[in-house]
């Protein structure tokens, strides 16, 4: 198999390097990261642990490649100097602006510490990244073979649209991600009723999409024109597996984890191969990065190296159960964590005109030799690229105002507000494993509210009032111990033997070591008529807890009343012994 370094002889062909080599970095592999990684999740790491590396070494590592393409390219850097230079302070305050740290929010007079407004951008932009990445590939594999014409371009575009938009929309762990970061942005809340009308009107048009793309090969193949399939089958891995990783997989963030990787493997191997044509074309003009892309194994270590210990930064300052943005960590953390938002930005913004097939210059080191495949420049005017900027920062705008309205956090309107977004979350989709632990809190939150006003009413003498609030808590938790308990004791206090002797079998059945359980259960048998299941449920409670006085006491006494003195002795006197008497 060619390795990094084996540059094949330029001609027209399919390949950007070799077959072997595109199909191990570029195209096939997936077929190597799924086993990979589930095995990691089997036996060694935790999907938290998993994330956290992948996060570090493969998605903000490779942001470092593309930083060395903007500021070690010479050419590149002097034709967008303003953008490099601008770009860099202006997203850091923005990152500020939404998680500031506390010094600075007081320095500033900002009313928040935590927005999530960024997360939303980042998540969207990010899911439009990795598809302009894969629609980069390929137009690449188009021109590679001298073609390049515009109606295939679109539909390629509306093909890689259909896929990751599809890939996010019947994805319920990508739903749960997205709808997530939506609210927390103070956007509106929204069911699974209109979630599953979106899916109808997108699963409607990705169909329209891919009926006319397969159209558009058929009458290719009767024009007698060639279909390039290198380019079907990367398309045909990446919208597979972006599939796989948003619906099949069960973890969402093993899923995140598996997709960074073969986002992350494609794009340090193209910029290695770009790069190492470049120098090779430019020689010295390359730039203050030149020497490592020099034609040495060395220099593929130094590239890998350097890659390395920029991950290394998140790495290293994180712990496995941390996101990209948390409210709780150190003020020098937050710094950090501003710095690393940053780097995103950077890295979706650059590669949005820095990696353009369309301009002559990018394109020779891609497509290698005389390959004719003219194509227009199109550039950008700064006023039009401006006006980008201001978009962004309107939506920006946008976001906070709407978090805000929510009301700063800790207050009543906040925490209300917090869990009608869980609820939501929970109800919108049901089999996500995180949205099931949602569920769960939510429903013991509520049943422990339930309880206090149960027990509250039960303690001031309103048995009829206790009962609904004791049953809610029952209902919505079905492990809560002391809802069935003291259930059962208002269903006594109301002369419901019967409905009580129910309750305490229920409460027994989760804490079978109480005592108390074992005593109401056979007072409520007793006071059903049934003497023989009250002295046999005392008998069971005393295997259960022998070092019980109330039980050992209670046995006693019932047996003395069935005229069992003898029997009843012992049982009495142990009673006594554990410090109970008569």
């Amino acid at each position: 198999m060619p390795t990094p370094l084996s540059l094949p002889r330029p001609s027209p062909q399919a390949w950007i390097v070799s077959p072997a080599w595109d199909l191990v970095y570029l195209v096939l592999t997936p077929v190597a990261i799924v086993p990979a990684v589930l095995v990691a999740v089997r036996h060694w790491w935790q999907p938290e642990q998993v994330y956290l590396a992948v996060i570090a070494f493969a998605s903000l590592g490779h942001h470092l490649p593309g930083f060395m393409r903007a500021y070690g390219d010479r050419e590149l850097f002097s034709r967008y100097r303003w953008r490099f230079l601008l770009a860099p302070p202006l997203t850091f305050a923005l990152a500020l602006l939404f998680t500031p740290p506390q010094a600075l929010a007081a320095a500033l007079r900002l009313p928040w510490t935590h927005l999530h407004g960024l997360e939303l951008i980042l998540l969207v932009w990010g899911t439009w990244h990795g598809l302009m990445q894969t629609f980069g590939f390929m137009r690449i594999y188009d021109i590679r073979r001298g073609e390049n014409d515009r109606r295939t371009a679109r539909l390629d575009h509306a093909l890689c649209l259909a896929m990751f938009l599809s890939g996010v929309v019947f994805s319920d762990t990508r739903m749960f991600g997205l709808a997530g970061a939506m609210w927390q942005s103070g956007l509106p809340l929204f069911g699974p009723d209109s979630l599953a009308a979106l899916r109808v009107v997108v699963g409607a048009v990705c169909g329209g999409v891919l009926a006319i793309y397969v159209g558009h090969l058929v009458h290719r193949r009767r024009r007698g024109l060639p279909v390039n399939g290198v380019k079907l089958l990367l398309a045909g891995t990446t919208g597979w597996f972006y599939w796989y990783c948003g619906r099949l997989s069960t973890n969402v963030l093993v899923g995140i984890a598996m997709f960074e990787i073969f986002h992350a493997v494609q794009y340090n191997a193209v910029v290695w191969i770009y790069n190492r044509r470049l120098r090779s074309r430019v020689g010295s003009q390359f730039g203050p990065l030149g020497f490592l892309f020099q034609d040495r194994w060395t220099m593929l270590g130094g590239y890998l190296a350097a890659i390395a210990a920029y991950s290394s930064i998140r790495y290293l300052t994180a712990q496995s159960g941390d996101r990209l943005f948390s409210g709780d960590v150190a003020d020098a953390r937050q710094w950090l964590i501003a710095l690393f938002v940053t780097s995103s930005l950077l890295h979706f913004y650059y590669d949005g005109f820095i990696w353009k097939v369309s301009q002559e210059k990018t394109r020779d080191n891609l497509v290698v030799g005389s390959i004719d495949a003219a194509t227009r420049e199109r550039l950008v005017p700064p006023l039009v690229h401006a006006g980008k900027w201001a978009v962004l920062a309107s939506i920006a705008a946008v976001l906070v105002g709407a978090e805000r309205r929510y009301g700063s956090p800790g207050s009543t309107a906040a925490a209300q507000n917090q869990q009608e977004m869980l609820a939501a979350l929970a109800a919108l989709t049901p089999d996500v494993p995180e949205a099931r632990r949602i569920d769960q809190a939510l429903r013991t939150a509520s049943a422990n509210e339930a309880y206090r006003r149960g027990l509250l009413r039960l303690q001031q003498g309103d048995a009829a009032g206790a009962v609904a609030p004791l049953r809610d808590a029952a209902r919505l938790d079905p492990t809560h111990f002391q809802a069935r308990l003291q259930l059962g004791d208002a269903l006594m206090a109301l002369a419901k033997p019967a409905a009580a002797a129910e309750l305490y079998r229920q409460a027994l059945a989760l804490r079978p070591d109480v005592a108390d359980a074992w005593v109401n259960l056979a007072a409520a048998q007793m006071q059903s008529g049934d003497q023989s299941a009250a002295e046999a449920t005392l008998r069971r409670g005393v295997e259960e807890s022998p070092d019980s006085p109330e039980l050992n006491y209670t046995l006693g006494v019932l047996l003395e009343h069935l005229g069992r003195s003898a029997e009843a002795a012992p049982f009495l006197q142990r009673a006594s012994e554990l410090g109970l008497a008569r």
